[in-house]
C-alpha cells in the first residue's frame, strides 16, 4: 500500500513540476525544471504500467477477464504516457544543450 502512495505522490508531484516549468516559470531554469519533471513522470508512469501489467496477468489467470482487460488497457495508457514523457524530456533536453 505504501508503494502505491509513493507512486501517486511522485506522479502528482512531477506533473505539478512539469506544469510549473511549462506555464508559470519565466526564469532561465524553466527548461531544466521541465526536463527533470518529465523524466520523473516518465519513470513513474513506466513503473505503474509494469505493475498494472503484472496485475492484469494475475487477474487473467484467476479468470477475472474484465479486470484483466481493464488493467491491461490502463497499463497500456500509462506505458504510452511514459514513452511520451520521456520523449518530451529528450526533446527539451536537446533544446537546452544544443540550441
Amino acid at each position: 500500500m505504501i508503494v502505491r502512495v509513493i507512486l501517486l505522490l511522485a506522479l502528482v508531484g512531477s506533473a505539478a513540476v512539469v506544469f510549473y516549468g511549462l506555464f508559470a516559470d519565466r526564469t532561465g531554469q524553466a527548461i531544466a525544471l521541465t526536463v527533470a519533471g518529465l523524466i520523473v513522470l516518465g519513470v513513474t508512469a513506466a513503473v505503474i504500467s509494469v505493475g498494472l501489467a503484472i496485475g492484469a496477468i494475475g487477474a487473467g489467470q484467476d479468470g477475472r477477464g474484465i479486470r484483466a482487460m481493464a488493467g491491461a488497457f490502463l497499463g497500456g495508457l500509462f506505458a504510452l504516457g511514459a514513452a511520451a514523457s520521456l520523449a518530451g524530456a529528450f526533446v527539451y533536453g536537446y533544446i537546452k544543450f544544443y540550441a
